[in-house]
Protein backbone atom coordinates (compact mmCIF):
# COMPACT_ATOMS: atom_id res chain seq x y z
CA UNK A 1 0.00 0.00 0.00
CA UNK A 2 1.62 3.51 -0.50
CA UNK A 3 2.78 5.71 1.76
CA UNK A 4 -0.48 7.88 1.06
CA UNK A 5 -3.16 5.19 1.65
CA UNK A 6 -6.67 5.51 1.10
CA UNK A 7 -8.25 9.10 1.97
CA UNK A 8 -10.89 8.65 5.79
CA UNK A 9 -13.35 10.59 4.28
CA UNK A 10 -14.19 8.51 1.52
CA UNK A 11 -14.31 5.84 4.34
CA UNK A 12 -18.10 5.45 6.27
CA UNK A 13 -17.83 7.13 9.73
CA UNK A 14 -19.47 4.17 11.33
CA UNK A 15 -17.23 1.58 9.73
CA UNK A 16 -14.08 0.40 11.96
CA UNK A 17 -10.60 -0.72 11.14
CA UNK A 18 -8.29 -2.55 13.16
CA UNK A 19 -5.01 -2.52 12.37
CA UNK A 20 -2.28 -4.76 13.34
CA UNK A 21 1.37 -3.81 13.81
CA UNK A 22 3.84 -6.23 14.94
CA UNK A 23 6.86 -4.37 16.63
CA UNK A 24 9.55 -6.15 18.61
CA UNK A 25 9.41 -5.35 22.42
CA UNK A 26 12.74 -3.55 23.72
CA UNK A 27 11.22 -4.80 27.50
CA UNK A 28 12.46 -8.22 26.21
CA UNK A 29 16.46 -7.27 25.56
CA UNK A 30 16.91 -7.85 29.49
CA UNK A 31 16.23 -11.20 28.82
CA UNK A 32 17.90 -11.62 25.88
CA UNK A 33 15.24 -11.93 23.82
CA UNK A 34 12.95 -10.34 21.14
CA UNK A 35 9.68 -10.49 21.81
CA UNK A 36 6.84 -10.14 19.65
CA UNK A 37 3.73 -7.97 20.16
CA UNK A 38 0.77 -6.92 18.54
CA UNK A 39 -0.60 -3.80 18.78
CA UNK A 40 -4.39 -2.80 17.61
CA UNK A 41 -5.59 0.52 16.52
CA UNK A 42 -9.34 1.31 16.82
CA UNK A 43 -9.76 4.25 14.19
CA UNK A 44 -13.55 5.94 15.71
CA UNK A 45 -14.86 8.88 13.72
CA UNK A 46 -13.74 11.43 16.66
CA UNK A 47 -10.36 10.12 16.26
CA UNK A 48 -9.90 9.38 12.75
CA UNK A 49 -6.77 11.73 11.49
CA UNK A 50 -4.39 11.15 14.28
CA UNK A 51 -5.13 7.11 14.01
CA UNK A 52 -4.91 6.80 10.24
CA UNK A 53 -1.87 9.28 10.16
CA UNK A 54 -0.60 6.36 12.35
CA UNK A 55 -1.78 3.22 10.75
CA UNK A 56 -0.20 4.01 7.62
CA UNK A 57 3.17 3.66 9.08
CA UNK A 58 2.49 -0.73 8.89
CA UNK A 59 1.38 -2.51 6.20
CA UNK A 60 -2.53 -2.92 5.74
CA UNK A 61 -3.65 -5.99 4.05
CA UNK A 62 -7.81 -5.49 3.46
CA UNK A 63 -9.88 -8.39 2.61
CA UNK A 64 -13.04 -8.00 0.69
CA UNK A 65 -15.55 -11.21 0.92
CA UNK A 66 -17.61 -10.96 -2.34
CA UNK A 67 -20.78 -13.65 -2.95
CA UNK A 68 -19.70 -15.88 -5.69
CA UNK A 69 -22.94 -15.36 -8.49
CA UNK A 70 -24.50 -18.70 -9.81
CA UNK A 71 -23.30 -19.53 -13.61
CA UNK A 72 -25.95 -18.12 -15.47
CA UNK A 73 -27.62 -20.75 -17.64
CA UNK A 74 -26.59 -21.78 -21.30
CA UNK A 75 -28.41 -19.93 -24.05
CA UNK A 76 -27.07 -22.72 -26.58
CA UNK A 77 -30.34 -23.82 -28.04
CA UNK A 78 -28.94 -26.94 -28.94
CA UNK A 79 -27.66 -27.66 -25.18
CA UNK A 80 -31.25 -27.15 -24.41
CA UNK A 81 -32.69 -29.57 -26.87
CA UNK A 82 -30.15 -32.23 -25.31
CA UNK A 83 -31.25 -31.12 -22.11
CA UNK A 84 -34.44 -31.54 -22.86
CA UNK A 85 -34.27 -34.91 -24.03
CA UNK A 86 -31.81 -36.52 -21.66
CA UNK A 87 -29.09 -36.66 -24.02
CA UNK A 88 -26.65 -33.62 -22.67
CA UNK A 89 -23.34 -35.61 -21.92
CA UNK A 90 -22.67 -35.19 -18.37
CA UNK A 91 -18.53 -35.34 -18.73
CA UNK A 92 -18.23 -33.99 -22.67
CA UNK A 93 -14.50 -32.93 -21.10
CA UNK A 94 -13.62 -36.92 -20.98
CA UNK A 95 -14.04 -37.52 -24.97
CA UNK A 96 -10.72 -38.04 -25.99
CA UNK A 97 -11.26 -39.20 -29.58
CA UNK A 98 -9.73 -37.38 -32.24
CA UNK A 99 -12.45 -36.88 -34.63
CA UNK A 100 -14.26 -34.95 -31.53
CA UNK A 101 -11.09 -33.17 -30.61
CA UNK A 102 -10.79 -31.82 -34.39
CA UNK A 103 -13.96 -31.45 -36.58
CA UNK A 104 -16.93 -29.62 -35.20
CA UNK A 105 -19.66 -31.66 -36.38
CA UNK A 106 -18.43 -34.02 -33.65
CA UNK A 107 -20.32 -32.74 -30.69
CA UNK A 108 -19.05 -34.07 -26.91
CA UNK A 109 -21.77 -32.76 -25.62
CA UNK A 110 -24.57 -35.06 -27.89
CA UNK A 111 -24.51 -38.20 -25.72
CA UNK A 112 -26.26 -39.88 -28.33
CA UNK A 113 -23.72 -39.06 -30.96
CA UNK A 114 -21.01 -39.65 -28.52
CA UNK A 115 -22.09 -43.67 -28.10
CA UNK A 116 -23.13 -44.06 -32.01
CA UNK A 117 -19.83 -42.93 -33.01
CA UNK A 118 -17.84 -44.71 -30.01
CA UNK A 119 -19.92 -48.25 -31.35
CA UNK A 120 -18.40 -47.23 -35.25
CA UNK A 121 -15.11 -46.93 -34.05
CA UNK A 122 -14.76 -50.71 -32.57
CA UNK A 123 -17.40 -52.43 -34.87
CA UNK A 124 -16.18 -50.29 -37.89
CA UNK A 125 -12.69 -49.54 -37.75
CA UNK A 126 -11.81 -52.42 -35.84
CA UNK A 127 -10.77 -50.79 -32.67
CA UNK A 128 -10.23 -52.78 -29.12
CA UNK A 129 -12.91 -52.34 -26.65
CA UNK A 130 -10.14 -51.18 -24.15
CA UNK A 131 -8.71 -48.85 -26.61
CA UNK A 132 -12.44 -47.48 -27.45
CA UNK A 133 -13.78 -47.47 -24.11
CA UNK A 134 -10.83 -45.35 -22.66
CA UNK A 135 -10.95 -42.74 -25.94
CA UNK A 136 -14.33 -42.38 -24.78
CA UNK A 137 -14.21 -41.97 -21.26
CA UNK A 138 -16.52 -44.65 -20.23
CA UNK A 139 -15.78 -48.00 -18.66
CA UNK A 140 -16.08 -51.24 -20.88
CA UNK A 141 -19.45 -52.50 -18.71
CA UNK A 142 -20.83 -48.86 -20.12
CA UNK A 143 -19.43 -50.01 -23.74
CA UNK A 144 -21.09 -53.56 -23.82
CA UNK A 145 -24.41 -51.56 -22.16
CA UNK A 146 -24.25 -49.11 -25.11
CA UNK A 147 -23.55 -51.70 -27.26
CA UNK A 148 -26.11 -54.35 -26.66
CA UNK A 149 -29.19 -51.28 -26.64
CA UNK A 150 -27.92 -50.28 -29.64
CA UNK A 151 -28.40 -53.17 -30.81
CA UNK A 152 -32.21 -53.72 -29.38
CA UNK A 153 -33.51 -50.40 -30.20
CA UNK A 154 -31.24 -49.00 -32.73
CA UNK A 155 -30.16 -44.82 -32.47
CA UNK A 156 -33.25 -44.41 -29.53
CA UNK A 157 -31.62 -47.14 -27.73
CA UNK A 158 -28.73 -45.24 -27.21
CA UNK A 159 -30.90 -42.33 -25.53
CA UNK A 160 -30.07 -42.56 -21.49
CA UNK A 161 -33.36 -43.57 -19.91
CA UNK A 162 -35.02 -40.96 -17.63
CA UNK A 163 -34.47 -41.60 -13.63
CA UNK A 164 -37.64 -42.39 -12.13
CA UNK A 165 -39.56 -45.12 -10.05
CA UNK A 166 -39.84 -48.20 -11.79
CA UNK A 167 -43.20 -50.80 -11.88
CA UNK A 168 -41.73 -54.04 -11.00
CA UNK A 169 -41.25 -55.84 -13.96
CA UNK A 170 -42.14 -59.11 -12.36
CA UNK A 171 -46.00 -58.09 -11.89
CA UNK A 172 -47.26 -59.22 -15.13
CA UNK A 173 -51.03 -58.96 -15.90
CA UNK A 174 -51.57 -62.41 -15.85
CA UNK A 175 -49.79 -62.54 -12.07
CA UNK A 176 -52.09 -59.57 -10.48
CA UNK A 177 -54.80 -61.16 -12.23
CA UNK A 178 -54.41 -64.05 -10.49
CA UNK A 179 -53.74 -62.37 -7.22
CA UNK A 180 -56.68 -60.27 -7.33
CA UNK A 181 -58.80 -63.89 -7.58
CA UNK A 182 -56.90 -65.48 -5.54
CA UNK A 183 -57.52 -62.73 -2.61
CA UNK A 184 -61.27 -62.73 -3.39
CA UNK A 185 -61.72 -66.18 -3.04
CA UNK A 186 -61.27 -66.04 1.12
CA UNK A 187 -61.72 -63.25 3.05
CA UNK A 188 -58.92 -64.62 5.61
CA UNK A 189 -56.07 -64.56 2.55
CA UNK A 190 -53.31 -62.22 2.96
CA UNK A 191 -51.20 -60.20 0.68
CA UNK A 192 -47.90 -62.96 2.37
CA UNK A 193 -49.50 -65.60 1.58
CA UNK A 194 -50.16 -64.72 -1.54
CA UNK A 195 -46.45 -64.32 -2.21
CA UNK A 196 -46.01 -67.56 -1.70
CA UNK A 197 -49.18 -69.15 -3.89
CA UNK A 198 -47.56 -66.64 -6.60
CA UNK A 199 -44.18 -68.41 -6.43
CA UNK A 200 -45.70 -71.79 -6.58
CA UNK A 201 -48.13 -70.85 -9.66
CA UNK A 202 -45.82 -68.80 -11.65
CA UNK A 203 -42.29 -69.87 -10.46
CA UNK A 204 -41.66 -65.90 -9.40
CA UNK A 205 -40.18 -64.32 -6.17
CA UNK A 206 -42.41 -60.93 -5.49
CA UNK A 207 -42.32 -59.23 -2.26
CA UNK A 208 -45.86 -58.86 -0.89
CA UNK A 209 -45.16 -55.17 -0.45
CA UNK A 210 -44.58 -55.03 -4.31
CA UNK A 211 -47.48 -56.86 -4.82
CA UNK A 212 -49.59 -55.28 -2.88
CA UNK A 213 -48.56 -52.22 -4.70
CA UNK A 214 -48.96 -53.36 -8.47
CA UNK A 215 -52.46 -54.14 -7.14
CA UNK A 216 -53.39 -50.85 -5.94
CA UNK A 217 -52.19 -49.05 -9.33
CA UNK A 218 -53.71 -51.66 -11.24
CA UNK A 219 -57.24 -50.38 -9.00
CA UNK A 220 -56.86 -46.87 -9.62
CA UNK A 221 -55.93 -46.75 -13.27
CA UNK A 222 -59.31 -49.47 -13.63
CA UNK A 223 -62.58 -47.60 -15.06
CA UNK A 224 -65.40 -47.10 -12.07
CA UNK A 225 -68.19 -49.45 -13.77
CA UNK A 226 -65.89 -52.22 -14.13
CA UNK A 227 -64.15 -51.87 -10.56
CA UNK A 228 -67.43 -51.99 -9.46
CA UNK A 229 -68.77 -55.14 -11.21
Amino acid sequence: MSGGGVSPPFRPLSHQDSVHAAQESRRGSAHGSGVESHQTVTICPDARESAWTRARTYGIIMVTLVARSRRAPSTDPKVAALRAAGALHPRPSAVRDEAFLRHPFFDARDRVQVKYEMLRRHDIDQRPVTEVAARFGVSRQAFYEAQTAFAKGGLPGLVPKRPGPKRASKCTDAILTFAERWLAEGPDRSVAALAGAVRDRFDATIHPRSLQRALARRKKKRPPLESNR
